[in-house]
């Protein structure tokens, strides 16, 4: 396991992008962002990326990439340090990399078309994920990064972005958001990435329409998909004919004063078996003790469910 000094080496803006944290500016000495602990509309987070430190002005509080990971996971420091040891929190970037004084949008989707690409399909086949189920769910992008230009197989999220997949890259184009399919079933399964879902559609594909899937595409995008105030993944408002729902001079739901009930029976979590996975299950099951179900008893032995299915 790492220890504490290497540990405060890993970069804080790698850590943000991993759980998904919307970077709002950045400067060659700091970055501002959402504030990954509750919902705000003005970035109020602030890390040094000179120093690798984080302040958010929200609560008056900061400290170093280990305060951030036991604040943010809300353990101790053991776990903490699991969590960074862990392959899936795996940084490599250095503490600060960018020269320019404001980072604008470097990239451009140029073409987005059906998944043909040779190289492409080989990594999908090399995953043992079914190409036809991958060709159903996925694109292939052309694109340009910073003037230079790629192709990659593209999954898109709710907010219209992309995570990005080939043999080199793992990235998101757009805004980090999770991905929802609604087959109007009574039960729904987490994934953590979209290579989770399709290798679960390669094992059982007649479950294709059996149940409703959401894909978080970042363990991070959890704390929003959990409350009810900002989503209606799990979530459903009452009708009018309700006493959960309240009137405001009309029959209608009126904004702030609606009340939102579960929409599944039974809850599914495929996660990661690690340390993010152990801490993203644990919070679905605080919020839903009663319905919850943990998948990870199909592949207690494999990292994830494509680990589970290329070794099997």
């Amino acid at each position: 396991m790492i220890n504490c000094s290497e540990a405060k080496k890993i970069s804080l803006a790698s850590i943000l992008e991993k759980i998904g944290t919307k970077k709002v500016k950045q400067t060659n000495r700091e970055a501002w962002y959402l504030s990954p602990f509750r919902n705000e509309t003005t970035a109020s987070f602030k890390v040094d990326l000179l120093k690798n430190l984080w302040y958010d002005h929200g609560e008056g509080k900061g400290g170093n990439v280990l305060d951030f990971v036991m604040r943010y996971y809300k353990c101790e420091l053991k776990e903490a340090l699991q969590i960074l040891d862990d392959e899936s929190f795996s940084f490599h970037q250095p503490t600060f990399q960018d020269n320019a004084i404001e980072k604008e949008k470097n990239y451009e989707i140029k073409v987005i078309k059906p998944l043909i690409n040779i190289q492409l399909t080989n990594y999908i086949q090399n995953r043992q994920i079914s190409l036809k189920m991958a060709k159903k769910y996925c694109v292939e992008l052309h694109y340009s990064l910073n003037d230079k230009s790629y192709y990659s197989i593209g999954f898109k999220n709710d907010l219209k972005g992309y995570e990005v997949r080939n043999k080199y890259v793992k990235m998101c184009l757009g805004t980090k958001a999770p991905s929802y399919f609604n087959n109007n079933s009574s039960q729904i399964i987490l994934f953590e990435s979209w290579s989770d879902f399709l290798s679960f559609l390669t094992l059982y594909p007649k479950a294709e329409k059996r149940y409703d899937y959401l894909i978080l595409n970042s363990v991070g995008t959890l704390n929003t998909i959990l409350n009810s105030d900002t989503n209606n993944y799990l979530y459903k408002c009452t009708n009018g004919e309700s006493d959960k729902c309240i009137h405001v001079h009309s029959d209608k739901c009126i904004k702030n004063t609606l009340y939102k009930e579960l929409k599944y029976d039974i809850i599914i979590c495929c996660f990661d078996n690690d340390a993010a996975g152990n801490n993203a299950t644990r919070k679905v099951q605080d919020a839903f003790p009663n319905c919850i179900k943990d998948g990870r008893s199909l592949y207690p032995n494999h990292k994830d469910l494509n680990d589970y299915l290329m070794k099997t």
